[in-house]
C-alpha cells in the first residue's frame, strides 16, 4: 500500500482489501489506485505493470469490472457476466470459460473505474474501453486460441 510520504509498505491481500473498504466506508476517499497482481485479467491487464482506479462499492451491471471477496479472504478482479436474482457471476477476460466465481453485493470492495495500462489512463466509459469490452465479448469462443499467441508474444 502506497503511503502519503511515498513510501511502500507491504501488507497481506485480506488487511489490503479491509483497508480500501474502510475507506470508502467512511467516505474518506472517491477512489483507491493500485497494481494488479495475477493473470486472469490478461490480455487488457498485466500483473505488477498496470493499475486499477478502484471506485466505492455500488450495484455492479453486466460488463462492470468488479473487485470482491470470492470466499472468505479471497479477492478477484473480474468481469461482472451474469445476474441470477441477487447473485452476481464473474469470470476473468483471461480466464477458460468454465472459471466463474459468484459474489453477492455485500462482499464488493470497489468497483474499477478507470485503468492505467503502460502508463496511461483509461477511464471505463472511455471510447477505448468501451470498443475493448465489446470485442473481447464477441470473440469469447477463440479467447484461449488469442490467449496462447498472446502468451507467446
Amino acid at each position: 500500500m502506497k503511503q502519503q510520504t511515498g513510501t511502500v509498505k507491504r501488507v497481506d491481500n485480506h488487511s489490503f482489501m479491509q483497508e480500501i473498504r474502510r475507506l470508502f466506508n467512511e467516505g474518506n476517499r472517491k477512489s483507491v489506485t493500485f497494481v494488479v497482481k495475477g493473470v486472469s485479467m490478461r490480455p487488457f491487464l498485466e500483473s505488477g505493470r498496470d493499475k486499477v482506479v478502484l471506485a466505492p462499492p455500488r450495484k455492479p451491471a453486466i460488463g462492470d469490472v468488479v473487485l470482491a471477496e470470492i470466499r472468505k479472504g479471497t479477492y478477484a478482479l473480474h468481469r461482472v457476466i451474469e445476474i441470477e436474482g441477487d447473485t452476481y457471476i464473474m469470470r476473468g477476460d483471461g480466464n477458460p470459460l468454465w472459471m466463474k466465481e459468484s459474489f453477492h453485493e455485500d462482499d464488493i470492495v470497489g468497483i474499477a473505474d478507470a485503468f492505467i495500462r503502460k502508463g496511461k489512463l483509461v477511464p471505463v466509459n472511455s471510447r477505448k474501453w468501451r470498443r475493448y469490452s465489446s470485442l473481447w465479448k464477441l470473440l469469447t469462443p477463440l479467447r484461449r486460441i488469442i490467449l496462447a499467441i498472446y502468451r507467446r508474444i
